[in-house]
C-alpha cells in the first residue's frame, strides 16, 4: 500500500517534524530544519536509525561532531545525547 510520497512532507518554512507512520512497536518521523536552525542537545527514549534525505548538517553525538549529508545513514542508542545543526536546508528520516 502506498500512503504518499516523502517529498510532500519536506518543507523548510520552519523547523518541523512530520509523523509518517506510527504504531505501538515503532514510528517513522521526518525532521525538517531550515538552514541555520538547530535541535538543542537531547536524548531519545529508544534506539534510532536515520537516513538523511536532503541537505547537510552537523550531527553531535555524545559530544563528538560529524558532518552528515544526503544519503548518509546514522544510528544511535537510547539515552545518548545528540543535537543537529543545519548547514543548509536539511531533512532526515528517523525510525525509532
Amino acid at each position: 500500500m502506498i500512503n504518499g510520497n516523502i517529498s510532500e512532507f519536506i518543507k523548510f518554512d520552519k523547523t518541523g517534524k512530520a509523523v509518517l507512520y506510527k504504531e505501538e512497536r515503532f514510528h517513522v518521523v521526518l525532521l525538517n530544519l531550515p538552514e541555520g536552525e538547530e535541535l538543542k542537545p537531547h536524548i531519545s527514549k529508544t534506539d534510532v536509525f536515520c537516513i538523511v534525505q536532503k541537505g547537510e548538517a552537523e550531527f553531535i553525538l555524545e559530544g563528538k561532531s560529524i558532518i552528515i549529508k544526503k544519503g548518509d545513514l546514522i544510528s544511535f542508542k537510547a539515552k545518548e545525547e545528540h543535537a543537529v545543526k543545519a548547514r543548509t536546508d536539511f531533512s532526515m528520516l528517523l525510525m525509532k
